[in-house]
């Protein structure tokens, strides 16, 4: 049995049900009373009244944009905003449970009422903030994001009789995952489990709902909810002029602050969005009261007063939004920040945990949201986000119509970067939403010049179905991995997941009649890993990566050096991270750069050349190891692509080892000094060299003429003669000097750290091993048979 076709919001049929995807106790934040008509003398006959428009009833006030001419009316409150049997479920239900859906979102709107109700009481009393537990928090998260999903644009979006039929940007995978799963018939099958399986479940300080709920729905839309909660942070607004209100029109909770950008499909010759940067999202809660979602890539004035996290944040923005150039959002400077957690608190200026707390979430800990009370430049640019993103709305509702006047004559008149730029697929139809409101404002009695521009010429051209492809495969095998789901093929992503498997866990040995288990390697415990860190460690190196390939593939046709320098940001802020998980990240790495192709996995080595930097990480400062295992698997990495190449051999300006050679020995990041190696007697070393006035005038000479050279040889061959002059072109100062601090380094390394060794109990192996990869890979040094001179 196929659904019934959309009905543009139609009056309830006597066999249907009309089903509201905004909730009644929003509504009626937006509502008034019909008032009772004066007393009509004897004799008149009595008014005539539609349903739900009696004396008494709840109505709303809105602008119905149906008509060719918007015109103001009033509905009641139980007619607007929903659809007939939106939420019913013909196909895998009998009829008595097809409403199934519709009963778990009554019963969570209920649950969310309660708190709504706690938040708006506490702003009818005037108080500065209002509390919440943890509890109350995340189920008020879970409603918000379904506020979204539940609007009629998904319905829209999933109302297909077959998935041959859907036609969003996922196509593909949705369709891959109905065939995996053919319970479900039609798209819609699958939105409505997915809103099942979101109100259904609990979540947990733990965190294993994130782990679990790719299993359970369709992966992308768990991916994207899982997103929704973490990476946006929650907030209370208020206009602060009693005047002001907010307004709420369809699809509000779908509407998002964010830069677009468009590109001439090569294919089609049109002009259509290649991508999108939210900066927030919006929750109209009644007119005085607005919940804002905002990136976490945005600024907060706590967390903004701590260099370190503020360079930190700063970093991910320009990776985020590398594609996007220099962006901001028009709402940049809303004053919101996050709640005050009971976990933490402020001491000078700074967030800092109290006394016995961990970091860790607790179903105990609660959050105190204030209520911030916005200028009107705020109230109006979040109406006229609202208002600019009206194109297919019934309805815009509002409370009071002066109020509703002055934001419409703002929004119309207000400068071209809040909006009104007629681009892309919808740009005729944007123009016609925008004469309407032009003749509703002028109703209102303004005079101002109405202000929007349409841009025809689009100067960037893109393949947007070889983009939309590539971005597909990407989230279709990372959904895979994180759902716990194989091929039989041997995808890539299997690779990945055994190539981090095979770096944190080891088989275990069994006793009789049990199967065996795993157990942490040696060199992720000696990193600070455990039986308890192993599976969050594996998902935030998957996330890793995941940023990685998105980084690339959104900035794909932006200038190469721009390309590079977002890489190195990414690769700076990684080397702050714990280093167990830079490690299985650089696994990864390994892994891609070194397969046939992404689709052919490679045998890894049992043995890595990081293990050494890692088994002698008492050496080396804490800050610093991540710098060394990084450059220990890049030089891995590089050598086993060109085995053919030998770094050291013969050297010309053109050559591929000359090429390979400087950039491994002095462009790797955070290892371009020996000075600032990480080991500090080294260091010392270096640096007391460096102070020598002999040493910067002559640096040992020539180590090939060194009698200390055990392949010294009295007289030099004239190969070597000859190509002296040429050799020292190759190197500047710096660099001669370098590889020469090296040299000696290398000469004196066993010595001078012995006492070390000891002190920390290791064995002899391990500091020889330490030596061979230090001035190996990390700190590539010339052999002591090198034909070549640095001076």
């Amino acid at each position: 049995m196929s659904h019934p076709k959309p009905n543009n919001m139609a009056p309830a049929a006597s066999n249907g049900q009309y089903q509201h995807f905004v909730p009644q106790f929003l509504l009626k934040n937006f509502a008034h009373r019909v008032p009772k008509a004066p007393k009509a003398p004897k004799g008149t006959p009595k008014p005539k009244y539609e349903k739900g428009m009696f004396p008494g009833d709840l109505v709303i006030s809105s602008l119905d944009m149906t008509q060719d001419a918007a015109a103001f009316t009033e509905k009641p409150v139980s007619r607007i905003l929903g659809q007939i049997n939106m939420y019913d479920d013909f196909i895998t239900k009998p009829d008595k449970e097809r409403r199934h859906v519709e009963k778990l979102l009554s019963r969570l709107e209920a649950q969310a009422a309660q708190i709504v109700t706690k938040v708006t009481k506490a702003l009818e009393a005037k108080e500065p903030a209002v509390r919440l537990m943890w509890d109350e928090r995340s189920l008020l998260r879970k409603f918000l994001f379904l506020m979204r999903y539940r609007n009629i644009v998904f319905y829209k979006r999933f109302h297909h009789e077959n998935s041959t039929e859907y036609s969003d940007q996922d196509r593909e995978q949705l369709r891959e995952y109905m065939a995996e799963n053919p319970q479900f018939k039609t798209p819609i099958d699958v939105w409505l489990n997915n809103i099942k399986t979101i109100v259904e479940l609990e979540i947990d300080p733990e965190f294993k709902w994130a782990r679990e709920i790719g299993k359970h729905m369709y992966p992308d839309d768990a991916q994207w909810f899982l997103y929704n909660l973490q990476c946006n942070t929650m907030a209370f607004c208020v206009p602060s002029n009693p005047e002001e209100e907010f307004i709420l029109t369809d699809n509000s909770y779908t509407v998002s602050d964010e830069v677009q950008v468009f590109a001439r499909n090569v294919r089609s010759d049109r002009i259509e969005t290649l991508a999108r940067a939210p900066f927030h999202e919006f929750v109209p809660v009644s007119p005085k009261l607005m919940i804002v979602l905002r990136s976490q890539y945005l600024s907060e004035p706590l967390e903004d007063n701590c260099p370190e996290v503020k360079a930190r944040r700063e970093a991910h923005r320009s990776l985020a939004f590398a594609g996007f150039g220099p962006v901001q959002s028009v709402l940049e400077d809303l004053p919101i920040g996050k709640p005050h957690n009971s976990h933490v608190k402020v001491v000078n200026g700074r967030l800092c945990l109290r006394d016995g707390e961990d970091g860790c979430q607790r179903r105990d800990h609660s959050y105190l949201f204030h209520f911030f009370s916005v200028e009107s430049r705020h109230v109006n640019t979040i109406n006229s986000i609202l208002l600019d993103k009206c194109v297919h709305c019934t309805s815009l509702i509002f409370n009071s119509k002066d109020a509703f006047g002055k934001t419409l004559e703002w929004y119309l008149t207000a400068p071209l970067e809040y909006g009104k730029t007629l681009i892309g697929e919808n740009a005729d139809l944007r123009e016609k939403i925008l004469m309407k409101l032009e003749v509703i404002s002028r109703s209102f009695g303004s005079k101002k010049e109405t202000k929007w521009t349409r841009v025809n010429k689009c100067h960037v051209a893109a393949d947007h179905e070889y983009s939309r492809l590539v971005d597909q495969q990407v989230r279709r095998d990372f959904n895979r991995l994180l759902s716990g789901k194989t091929d039989k093929k041997p995808l890539w992503i299997d690779g990945i997941r055994a190539a981090i498997d095979e770096g944190v866990e080891q088989p275990e040995s069994s006793h009789e009649g049990t199967s065996p288990g795993f157990t942490p390697t040696p060199q992720y415990r000696m990193l600070g890993g455990s039986v308890h860190t192993v599976e969050k460690d594996k998902e935030q190196t998957l996330l890793m990566m995941t940023l990685r390939i998105k980084i690339d593939y959104w900035s794909r046709g932006v200038d190469e050096k721009i390309r590079q320098r977002n890489r190195d940001l990414l690769i700076a802020e990684y080397l702050r991270m714990p280093a167990r998980r830079l490690w299985g990240y650089m696994r990864i790495v390994r892994y891609m750069y070194l397969s046939d192709s992404f689709f052919i996995p490679i045998r890894l080595k049992p043995e890595q050349p990081e293990d050494a930097v890692i088994y002698a990480k008492d050496l080396i400062e804490p800050n610093s190891l991540t710098y060394l295992i990084y450059k220990a698997v890049q030089f891995d990495i590089e050598l086993r692509k060109r085995p053919h190449v030998d770094i050291w051999g013969e050297l010309s300006p053109d050559s591929e080892s000359m090429a390979l050679m400087t950039e491994l020995a002095f462009r790797v990041q955070g290892t371009e000094s020996i000075l600032n190696c990480g080991i500090p007697i080294i260091e010392n070393l270096a640096a007391s060299l460096v102070s020598q006035t002999p040493f910067a005038g002559m640096a040992l000479g020539i180590w090939s003429r060194n009698p200390r050279n055990p392949n010294y040889h009295p007289s030099p061959s004239p190969d070597f003669e000859s190509n002296l002059e040429a050799s020292l072109s190759l190197f500047n100062i710096l660099h001669r000097t370098e590889l020469a601090l090296r040299v000696i380094c290398r000469t004196r390394f066993l010595g001078i750290m012995e006492s070390e060794r000891s002190k920390h109990n290791l064995h002899p192996q391990t500091l020889q091993d330490l030596k061979k990869v230090f001035f190996t890979a990390v700190y590539p040094t010339p052999p002591d048979d090198w034909r070549y001179r640095f001076w």
